[in-house]
């Protein structure tokens, strides 16, 4: 190649190059004001409690914790402010990386998390569905950085890069911006009502009995639990673990690696934990049930007011 085509095509490369990171730096800019103005939506409610949010009691957790527990029911019976931050599809690595977030700015008195049975099994998706945490990555860098990490390697890189913060969002955003998105300080209800089938769905339980047995323990999430609790134990913020209602009678013969540990850490550290899984006002009544594993409106209501009485005393023993 001679010495001219060489300039020439090196100049034409460094102008190429500023045009990509100009239409870069000008959608991804467009892209983070329409984001962060969104009034409903998960990323709104999830915006609220990182920016906004005051609440003396927290709920966390995946969809069991955002469907089954209603801020307005614990208010009332504690006398306590709250909010649902629970955030559907996420699981403990995700919580953390939220509860570390919101702890810069507020430390509620308590928090309730809602655990999941198999939370510290291996899920390739929990580490793919971090990328809900992207558009925040700039303002919590220190945070986000170590568990975003765990996923990818080169995430600072791919994230200096303005319009791949919020690519992943777009579509959500755009989805809540035409059809507005209820929720109740962060609870979103649902409202089908089960029918008692006709033969009992054993093949439910029994399947998900295989998969807990073939499912290994991911150290990852162990050690984002033990920062969990560690967290709140470093900003004085109390923890209350919680186990929501089944529809279907566990199976006590089958030991849960997974519920096991969490439960373990849970004593050690001190840490009251409710399990209603096998509560018998919940199991097999199906008009209490959205779907297999979710409580409907009605569930959630008497399952809160449950929780609520049960939580009273200890929660002044804890103040």
């Amino acid at each position: 190649m001679k010495k001219n085509e060489f300039k020439v095509l090196f100049s034409k490369s460094i102008r190429f190059l500023l045009v990509f990171i100009l239409i870069d730096i000008s959608l991804g800019f467009m892209a983070k004001e329409i984001f962060f103005s969104q009034k409903t939506g998960k990323y709104a409610r999830l915006t609220y409690s990182i920016q906004k949010d005051s609440s003396e009691i927290l709920i966390m957790g995946s969809s069991h914790a955002n469907r089954h527990y209603v801020p307005n029911i614990i208010e009332k019976e504690l006398n306590m402010t709250c909010y649902n931050a629970g955030v559907q599809g996420q699981r403990l690595i995700f919580h953390t990386a939220l509860q570390k977030m919101i702890s810069k700015r507020h430390k509620p008195k308590f928090i309730i998390l809602n655990i999941d049975e198999s939370g510290l099994f291996e899920s390739s998706e929990s580490y793919e569905r971090l990328a809900d945490l992207h558009p925040y990555y700039w303002d919590f860098r220190t945070e986000l950085d170590p568990i975003l990490s765990l996923h990818s390697e080169f995430i600072t890189f791919k994230l200096l890069f303005r319009s791949y913060q919020t690519n992943s969002t777009i579509v959500h955003v755009l989805k809540y911006f035409f059809l507005p998105q209820k929720d109740f300080k962060g609870y979103r209800p649902l409202n089908q009502h089960m029918e008692k089938p006709q033969s009992q769905k054993i093949g439910f339980i029994n399947s998900k009995i295989a998969k807990d047995e073939i499912q290994k323990i991911d150290t990852s999430f162990v050690n984002m639990f033990k920062e969990f609790i560690n967290n709140a134990k470093l900003n004085d913020v109390k923890l209350i673990f919680t186990l929501s209602p089944h529809l279907y009678q566990v199976n006590e013969l089958k030991v849960n690696k997974s519920l096991e540990l969490m439960k373990t850490m849970a004593f050690e550290h001190g840490i009251p934990l409710f399990d209603f899984s096998d509560n018998r006002t919940f199991i097999e009544q199906y008009h209490l049930f959205n779907d297999p594993g979710h409580l409907n409106n009605d569930g959630a209501i008497i399952f809160t007011k449950l929780l609520a009485d049960t939580l009273k005393e200890k929660i002044e023993l804890m103040k």
